[in-house]
C-alpha cells in the first residue's frame, strides 16, 4: 500500500531563471531547484550542475567563456505569496568528486536576510540513505514537483507528476555503457525546465508491518533518454541522494557550521 506524498512536497520545488554571458552576448536557462537545511540558519539550494554551468559535459567549446551572471530562485511562503531571491556574491558552490554526478549544492546566505521567510524545506533526515536504497525496488512508485513547459504559468506554480522506477536502483544506470555516475532510470517524462526537481519516494506499508517504510527524498531530476530524431523515449533519469550526502560528508559541510 502506498500513501500520498507529504503535503508540503507540492511547494517543495523552487523555479531557477539563470543568465550566462560571455564579452557579447548572454543566454537564458531555467530549471528546477529545492532547498535542504544542513545545518540550522543555512539555506542550501540543491540543483543539477548542469543548470548552472553551461559548459557542463560539452564535447565542444561553444561555452567554455560563458559564466553563471544571474541566478533567481522564485518560491512561495506558507501565505501561497511568491518571492525571489538572488544568488548571494559570496555563495558557495560544491560539486561531487565523481564529474558525471550532475548535481550541485549552493549555500546561499537567505536565511539570516531580515524578514525573508523560507517555504518548507526539506532536511537531512529527509534524504534517503545507502541504507535505505535497500528497501527501494524496481518499479516502486514516485513523484516529482517541478517546472517544465507544462508548468502553471497563471500562477508560476510547479506541477506535481509521478512514475516508477525502471533499472535496479542498487546499482548505478548507464544509458550508452559509459560511466554516467550515481543514476536511477524511471519511467516518466522529464522536460526542459524540470532539470533539478526532488524525486521523492512516497510511504509505504502499514506502521508494525514488514516492508513498511516512510517517504523519502531519494534523488534529483537530471534528464531524458533520447531515442532518434530526438523523440523522448519515455524513460528518465535522477541523481541519488547518496551523491548529496556524499558532497556534504566529503567537504565537512555540517561540521564546519555546526563550530
Amino acid at each position: 500500500m502506498f500513501h500520498l506524498p507529504i503535503k508540503e512536497f507540492f511547494y517543495s520545488s523552487y523555479r531557477i531563471h539563470t543568465e550566462f554571458s560571455d564579452e557579447t552576448k548572454t543566454l537564458k536557462g531555467a530549471g528546477t531547484g529545492f532547498v535542504l537545511e544542513i545545518a540550522p540558519g543555512v539555506a542550501w539550494i540543491i540543483t543539477n550542475r548542469h543548470v548552472i554551468d553551461i559548459d557542463y559535459r560539452r564535447k565542444d567549446a561553444k561555452y567554455k567563456n560563458f559564466k553563471l551572471s544571474q541566478f533567481i530562485i522564485t518560491g512561495r511562503d506558507p501565505n501561497d505569496q511568491e518571492y525571489s531571491f538572488y544568488l548571494h556574491e559570496d555563495a558557495e558552490i560544491f560539486y561531487h568528486e565523481d564529474y558525471e554526478n550532475d548535481v550541485a549544492i549552493i549555500r546561499a546566505h537567505v536565511y539570516l536576510v531580515p524578514g525573508q521567510r523560507i517555504h518548507w524545506h526539506f532536511t537531512l533526515s529527509h534524504l534517503a540513505t545507502k541504507e535505505i536504497y535497500q528497501t527501494i525496488l524496481p518499479f516502486d512508485w514516485i513523484c516529482y514537483s517541478g517546472f517544465p513547459p507544462t508548468h502553471d504559468k497563471l500562477a508560476n506554480r510547479p506541477i506535481v507528476r509521478s512514475g516508477h522506477i525502471a533499472s535496479d536502483p542498487r546499482f548505478d544506470y548507464s544509458w550508452d555503457s559509459d560511466n554516467r555516475g550515481q543514476c536511477v532510470a524511471y519511467e516518466g517524462f522529464s522536460y526542459e525546465g524540470s532539470s533539478g526537481s526532488p524525486i521523492f519516494v512516497p510511504p509505504r506499508g502499514i506502521q508494525g508491518l514488514p516492508d513498511t517504510r516512510h517517504g523519502y527524498l531519494i534523488g534529483i531530476n537530471a534528464g531524458h533518454i533520447p531515442v532518434e530524431h530526438g523523440v523522448h523515449s519515455g524513460i528518465s533519469y535522477f541523481y541519488k541522494s547518496t551523491v548529496i550526502l556524499e558532497i556534504i560528508e566529503k567537504n565537512n559541510l555540517k561540521e564546519k557550521l555546526n563550530n
